[in-house]
């Protein structure tokens, strides 16, 4: 799972946390681990896609293994077109992508209230 936000000198971050099923016997377990902070260089779909799979290459992590993929809605992650949820579809068809709930409903709380 990779999220951006700006840090508090307003420096785009994006978070790394990995999420896994850790098996011990018949036991199943979902498990997250945080990885790294990313300093974001760039703010397009292109951009970030690019750097979400340099630091999966570093790290060893195959984007063939991942399963799901989910942003806010912003264009350059959610577009179907140009957006980072695209170009991961087009490396790895089974990256299924999921809207992030919570930003949504955040956007409908803001725009209710105003």
């Amino acid at each position: 799972m990779f999220d951006c936000t700006p840090d508090v000198s307003h420096t785009e971050q994006m978070s790394q946390v990995i999420r896994y099923v850790k098996r011990t016997g018949e036991v199943y377990e979902i498990k997250e681990s945080f990885i790294d902070f990313i300093e974001v260089a760039g703010k397009t779909g292109e951009d970030i896609c690019q750097q979400i799979l340099e630091k999966l290459a570093v790290d060893d992590l195959d984007i063939g293994q991942c399963r799901g993929q989910s942003y806010d809605n912003g264009s350059n992650m959610a577009s179907i077109h140009k957006g980072v949820q695209a170009r991961i579809a087009e490396k790895n068809e089974l990256a299924e992508f999921v809207p992030c709930l919570a930003h949504s409903l955040n956007l409908v709380g803001v725009h209710s209230a105003s």
